[in-house]
Order: C-alpha cells, then sequence, then structure tokens
C-alpha cells in the first residue's frame, strides 16, 4: 500500500504546482478510485468531512498557510507500484482539467462526504471520517459496466414503486448500448414530453 506522501507526490508530478484545495480533492479521489477497481485503500491516512470536501489532515497540516503547493518532497512517486501510478494518472487525466472549487462542489454532492456529515450543515466543521466502505461502494457504481447501470437503476425505481414507459426504457437500452449517445436521448425524451 501506498504512503499518502507518495501519493501526494505523484499527483504533484503529474499536475505541475496545484492549490492545496485541489490537491486534496485529487488524493480524496485517488483513494475513491483505487477502493473501487483495486478492492484496497491507496493509502492508510484518514480522509475526514470538512467544510469545503474531503480532506487528508496528515497533508493538510503540511501545506497549511501555502496558496499553491509546487512539489511534496515528503513522499517519492517512484514509491507507488505500477497499479497505484495507474490509479493516480487516470484521476489526473479525469478530475485535473476541473478548478479546486468544482472539485469542491463535486465532491460536495457525492455520498461519502455527505454520508461522514450525516445532519451537519455544510457550513459547519467537522473532522468526521469519510468511510472506506461507502467510498468503495459510491465509487464502484460510477465503475459499472453501462448495461448494469441500466439494470440497477431500474431497479431502483421499482423497489421505490415507480414505472418507466417502455420508450424509455428502449431509449436507456440504447444509451446503455453505446447505440444512441446520451444528448440524442435527452432530446428524444423532451420531444415525446412534449408530444403527450
Amino acid at each position: 500500500m501506498a504512503n499518502v506522501h507518495d501519493v501526494a507526490a505523484a499527483v504533484l508530478a503529474a499536475t505541475g504546482p496545484e492549490s492545496p484545495m485541489k490537491l486534496q480533492k485529487l488524493l480524496y479521489y485517488a483513494q475513491g478510485w483505487h477502493l473501487a477497481t483495486e478492492h484496497t485503500p491507496l493509502f492508510e491516512a484518514r480522509i475526514e468531512a470538512w467544510k469545503r470536501g474531503p480532506v487528508v489532515p496528515e497533508v493538510y497540516y503540511r501545506h497549511e498557510g501555502r496558496s499553491e503547493v509546487c512539489s511534496w518532497h515528503e513522499g517519492d512517486p517512484s514509491r507507488l507500484a505500477a497499479r497505484e501510478r495507474d490509479v493516480v494518472a487516470s484521476v489526473v487525466e479525469r478530475y485535473g482539467h476541473f478548478s479546486r472549487h468544482e472539485l469542491s462542489e463535486m465532491a460536495h454532492g457525492e455520498e461519502p462526504w455527505r454520508d461522514a456529515r450525516g445532519d451537519l450543515p455544510e457550513s459547519e466543521p467537522s473532522s468526521a471520517e469519510v468511510s472506506r466502505e461507502v467510498m468503495a461502494r459510491y465509487f464502484r457504481r460510477l465503475f459499472r459496466p453501462a448495461p448494469q447501470a441500466f439494470a440497477d437503476a431500474l431497479a431502483s425505481v421499482s423497489l421505490e414503486g415507480l414505472t418507466v414507459g417502455e420508450d424509455t426504457v428502449a431509449t436507456m437500452r440504447e444509451v446503455a448500448a453505446g447505440r444512441l449517445d446520451i444528448e440524442d436521448a435527452i432530446a428524444r425524451e423532451i420531444e415525446a414530453l412534449r408530444s403527450r
């Protein structure tokens, strides 16, 4: 298992200088995706559900007060295993173009951060730990193949006592099979609503 400092060094080696908040969010996403794809934590350090999103205190207290983090001398990216490096690279590719505020907003909308905070208002401080189990479950759902995600969505709707029209189901099946892109599917559904 990697050390959080090695992961932070690997993130910064891939992105170049970053704001502390963005570094924190990329560490959170790296942990989440590693849990989802490898079924083990990427690092042992605790992630907490702070006001501005998930934070690794062990890293935070080393960059506290800085406006930019250029490198991470406490870690060494070469100590990561090949698969760990792959996950970090994938996270940087997937999330690196978002701003620190966009990443914070995204994390606020996700189950792991919300679950850790419970009923606590967003403006209140918290040191509640973000559950690895919740992270693994949440990110695995994002990782499922489209047909499985489609079947799970239909099952969830059914559990709620709702039904989905046959035309909508047919459209969803086309999207899941890759025969229809999501924009065309939305346009089709809007047109169907207009003609009712």
